[in-house]
């Protein structure tokens, strides 16, 4: 009879034990997913904010400017894509000191003439008197003398810095050669001041032949 009870006693001590074990081992569960599920949702906020940013960054440089595909430069002496060089005549003393790369077919806006305090723009002449030295290159034109002076305006390739090296007929290295001549501007006797140009050394002349005493002159230094 004792042996019976005690055996009683045990088995409810142990069934208490096990159902406690059991609740600590659920609630231990349910802690466990529970802290799942909150790490799961940081998880995906986390996730979901990179996309946005991501998406923000995007955006943005959709419509941010970028650079073009080159640089544009002028090439002096060329008829490719044909423009005339003009400026001031050489014997005005105001007006600009820049050449300018003109079109031969200008689109004006309010076109007013008859303004005599205006600055004068007139094209531009070959005068080096060097053919007899053969500074030159002919296979474009053997005589160019009072011919009028080309230009045309180029883009290069890739993008690139584009600048003019004077007393140098090679470029440094990792550089790109676009084009080599000869440094050419107005005379010294002249009244006005203009700017270096550097004229391509096979040189194109215009077809058009036109007779200007008031023409701006090029000569070689």
């Amino acid at each position: 009879m004792e042996i019976a009870k005690v055996w009683r006693i045990i088995s409810q001590r142990f069934s208490v034990s096990s159902f406690i074990t059991f609740g600590l081992f659920l609630v231990l569960t349910i802690t466990i997913l529970h802290f799942d599920a909150r790490t799961r949702k940081i998880e995906e906020k986390s996730t979901a904010n990179r996309f946005l940013f991501k998406k923000s960054l995007d955006d943005k440089a959709v419509h941010t400017p970028r650079p073009g595909p080159g640089s544009l430069y002028t090439r002096w002496g060329r008829t490719k894509c044909p423009r005339v060089v003009g400026g001031s005549p050489y014997n005005d003393t105001g007006g600009g000191s820049n050449l300018l790369c003109l079109p031969n077919d200008p689109i004006w806006a309010n076109y007013a003439g008859g303004d005599a305090n205006g600055g004068h723009i007139y094209g531009s002449e070959y005068q080096h008197y060097f053919n007899e030295k053969k500074i030159f290159s002919y296979a474009n034109a053997e005589s160019i003398q009072d011919h009028n002076v080309p230009c045309a305006v180029c883009l290069t390739q890739q993008p690139a810095v584009v600048m003019m090296l004077p007393a140098m007929t090679q470029c440094y290295a990792g550089w790109t050669a676009e084009y080599s001549g000869y440094l050419m501007t107005e005379g010294h006797a002249e009244k006005g001041r203009h700017e270096y140009v550097c004229v391509w050394t096979m040189h194109q002349k215009l077809i058009q032949q036109v007779t200007e005493t008031k023409m701006e002159p090029y000569y070689i230094l």
